[in-house]
This record gives structure tokens, sequence and C-alpha cells, in this order.
């Protein structure tokens, strides 16, 4: 297993001793303003997408205001008679 392939074969030792690469200095763990940055920057999931998905959550959505605004009408009816 301590065999070391590069050892038998001179041209190919001499063409990789021949390139140095200078790898750069990053950190691995994003900072907390980068990781803040890019919760801000992510996409937002769509609350109402399984409602406007069907025929029925959309006609839900229609008629949820509808009726919130009747009841708040009627409770206000109800107090000050």
């Amino acid at each position: 297993m301590s065999q070391d392939p590069f050892k038998k074969d001179r041209h190919l030792r001499m063409k990789l001793e021949e390139y140095h690469v200078d790898i750069p200095y990053f950190p691995m763990k994003p900072s907390r303003w980068a990781r803040f940055i890019n919760l801000l920057a992510s996409p937002a999931k769509d609350p109402l997408d399984p409602l406007i998905s069907t025929s029925n959550g959309l006609l839900l959505l229609k008629l949820v205001p509808i009726m919130g605004t009747v009841a708040f009408a009627l409770i206000q009816v109800l107090i000050f008679l």
C-alpha cells in the first residue's frame, strides 16, 4: 500500500513537480452577517399556494373576506341596537 506509482515514472514525476498551485484561504463557515443576508435573500414560500391550486380553495379564498365583513357588520349592528 505504501508504493508510490509516481516514483517509477520519471517523466510523470517531473511534470507533476513542475506545477505548483497556491490555494487561497477562505473560511468554510460563512460569517453571521453572510448567513443573515442569505436568509433575507432566499425566496419565500407562498402560504396561499395550496389554496390557489384547487377550485374549492380559490372559492374559499374569495368567500372568507366577504363572510368576515358580513359578520363584523352584524356584530356592530347587534351591539348598537
